[in-house]
């Protein structure tokens, strides 16, 4: 069942994440292989609850050192690679697993604490956590206009 935002730049967030789903698709189905893309893409979970934000990256087989994690501005940008390791002089009957560097990014609401983000990798899964702000009231502030003068004009 879809979630229905409250707030306008939660809605922002939604097209965004809609849009990463329907380019996974196509890149899952085979659609970007016409592109020359035949990359591995990890799958994503987004969560919240009242504490926190949550990302989960799932990663079978991929080594923590093959792994970078940065925080752009409002975006989670997780580059890496999996590596391929298929086996020499076999021959496959079938082979589905995927191989190859990737890059997800997701962006953060901003409703978390972006200076207290931590990261744990353990069983191939990376759990990325944000805690919230305790004072929302930092996310929208008033800006007061001042009035000019005239003088500075020609």
């Amino acid at each position: 069942m879809a979630v229905i935002p409250k707030e306008p730049l939660d809605w922002l967030s939604l097209l965004h994440l809609q849009m990463d789903e329907v380019f996974d698709y196509i890149a899952r189905t085979g659609g970007g292989e016409r592109w020359g893309e035949c990359e591995y893409l990890p799958a994503v979970d987004i969560f919240e609850t009242l504490d926190e934000f949550a990302v989960e990256f799932e990663l079978p087989g991929i080594e923590q050192s093959d792994l970078s994690l940065k925080l752009c501005c409002n975006m989670l940008i997780l580059e890496g690679v999996k590596r391929d390791d298929t086996r020499d002089g076999v021959s496959y009957r079938c082979l589905e697993r995927r191989f190859g560097r990737f890059c997800r990014t997701v962006e953060i609401p901003p409703t978390v604490d972006l200076g207290a983000v931590k990261a744990c990798f353990r069983q191939g899964v990376l759990v990325v956590t944000f805690p919230r702000l305790s004072d929302r009231g930092k996310i929208i502030r008033e800006i007061p206009i001042e009035q000019g003068d005239d003088n500075g004009r020609d």
